[in-house]
């Protein structure tokens, strides 16, 4: 719903501009070939057996397809609101291992538990500026996505679902192909906010529960191609 609200309230913004100075906008649209770098420093508590804490890094490339839209001004020095959207991003590899119960206690699971994810719905709300006058711009906005988790744990427990946020700064150059199609190269870097997600059983001392935390960033390069009108 998060990602449905945002992508409503940038698209609202686009007609407000619209309807308000129609004489000096430009409306782009097009589609992005991208490839994202991300690394991962992530957590994991158990509820059980001390709370005992695994830290693991992780570095991942992905390639996905996205949309985006544009309205801009010639009032505003060219100052343009996009949005774009990316319905599936990466599917993460999945994690398997044998939890053993060392400690003898029988409220400490043990098994084979295997974790599994993907992200979707990566949303960005941003805005770009011109530099100088031969195609150059620098872009800022907000981003957001959802981690969709599928895990079958020894200990019973289930990770909630995690909406990820963040903000995003780069820049690129655009060139003309004709009268009205555009091509564009361009780089962005996201600063994602650190994330938590809590197991669904209570620990054998009644309070804790499994937690998963981790501190992300990633860099992402497209290629798109559009159109302006």
């Amino acid at each position: 719903m998060k990602k449905i609200n945002t992508i409503l309230a940038a698209v609202s913004a686009l007609l407000m501009l619209t309807v308000t100075g129609a004489n000096s906008m430009e409306f782009k649209a097009g589609i992005s070939a991208n490839g994202m770098a991300a690394y991962a420093n992530a957590k994991e508590t158990l509820k059980d057996g001390g709370n005992r804490i695994t830290n693991e890094e992780a570095v991942l490339a992905t390639s996905f397809g996205s949309v985006f839209a544009e309205i801009s001004s010639d009032e505003l020095k060219g100052l343009g609101l996009g949005v774009s959207y990316a319905p599936d991003v990466v599917e993460l590899d999945k994690e398997t291992r044998l939890i053993q119960n060392a400690s003898g206690d029988s409220n400490n699971d043990a098994g084979t538990q295997s974790i599994d994810a993907k992200i979707n719905d990566f949303v960005s709300v941003y805005l770009t500026l011109p530099v100088g006058g031969d195609g150059a711009y620098v872009k800022a906005g907000y981003i957001q996505a959802t981690m969709i988790t599928n895990e079958s744990l020894a200990t019973g427990s289930k990770y909630e679902d995690v909406d990820l946020t963040g903000t995003q700064i780069g820049g690129g150059y655009e060139g003309s192909l004709g009268d009205t199609a555009f091509w564009r190269a361009e780089g962005t870097y996201q600063m994602w906010e650190d994330i938590s997600a809590g197991g669904s059983e209570v620990g054998s001392d009644g309070s804790s529960k499994n937690n998963i935390s981790a501190e992300i960033g990633s860099v992402t390069g497209s290629l798109s191609i559009g159109m302006k009108f």
